[in-house]
């Protein structure tokens, strides 16, 4: 999917919030302690499972005993959210309370609950989230929420500009994400983007997250297209707004190989920008047990641009 975009006066809210949450933690080295988080913004973490409609209904009658009048259909709301949308976690503000389902792979919980933490510690998401207007309603309003608080997830596992400042120390590749993700105790899947985004974001560069074109349950989804998650730099978003995710599945699914997990393939590959110049980039795929993540950097300077037939 595309993702929604977040403002810049909502950016330095966030940034805001995140830096005085780890100045109160002492300026913490890396991995982050969530379990500390927690614990200073008082809130608990309680895990339901998805497959237990019993269960399902039981919270979400106590959360709208909780609410009492102020918001009389929240019951209803969270039981159609838990068992139509498949949210796989929420933050309930009344009682200080995230809940995680326990269905979801475990890699993705430390990512989830930075996100609801974000949600908690955001002032407008709370009228947001638990109003019931046409703004809240409308799916572009949720995707700018959603993306938000992803922002603000990214820099409380990253510790803001710490991570961007490691990377730059190390070379544009899978196995830099590889051991970033070790030294931060966060998702390879959560580190590529981040690494994508913020490494070099002055350098055009692109992250894919798809289906393997030659597995199909690696990355299934059921989005309409083969992939996912479409991340780019900010020189990237500026120079190649003309190119589509699409364009990219296209180059991803004739170069890669039949390996199923592991290196898929590495291929120089020719993008036009926005202008129409040519510029090679250099591209990285790599498959997980979930995901085949593809990484693109552009190698050639804007001074070499090579001749591509149009």
């Amino acid at each position: 999917m595309l993702n929604g975009e977040v403002g810049e006066h909502e950016k330095r809210v966030i940034r805001k919030q995140v830096d005085r949450i780890l100045r109160d933690l002492g300026n913490p080295e890396p991995p982050l302690r969530l379990t500390d988080v927690r614990a200073l913004l008082h809130l608990d973490l309680q895990y339901y499972s998805s497959s237990n409609p019993a269960l399902v209904k039981e919270l979400t009658h106590r959360f709208r005993l909780l609410a009492r009048k102020s918001i009389p259909d929240l019951g209803k709301r969270l039981l159609s959210a838990l068992t139509k949308s498949k949210l796989c976690a929420f933050w309930v503000p009344e009682s200080s309370r995230i809940l995680l389902d326990t269905e979801v792979p475990k890699p993705k919980h430390r990512w989830i609950e930075a996100h609801e933490i974000t949600h908690s510690v955001t002032p407008w998401h709370r009228h947001f989230l638990l109003g019931d207007n046409h703004h809240t309603l409308d799916p572009a309003c949720h995707a700018i929420l959603e993306a938000e608080a992803n922002y603000g997830a990214g820099r409380l596992l990253f510790l803001q500009d710490r991570f961007v400042e490691e990377a730059r120390d190390v070379p544009l590749s899978f196995a830099s994400i590889k051991t970033l993700a070790k030294r931060y105790e966060n998702s390879i899947v959560s580190t590529f983007w981040r690494f994508v985004e913020d490494r070099a974001s002055e350098l055009p560069a692109f992250g894919i997250i798809s289906i393997h074109p030659h597995h199909p349950d690696v990355g299934h989804h059921d989005g309409p297209h083969p992939w996912r998650y479409y991340i780019r730099s900010s020189a990237f978003r500026t120079r190649y707004h003309t190119v589509s995710p699409d364009d990219l599945y296209q180059a991803i699914a004739q170069y890669a190989s039949h390996r199923k997990t592991g290196p898929v393939f590495s291929a120089t590959h020719v993008l036009r920008n926005a202008v129409g110049d040519a510029f090679e980039f250099q591209v990285e795929s790599f498959s997980t047990k979930h995901d085949l993540l593809t990484f693109g950097v552009q190698t050639a300077p804007f001074a070499e641009s090579i001749a591509v037939p149009r």
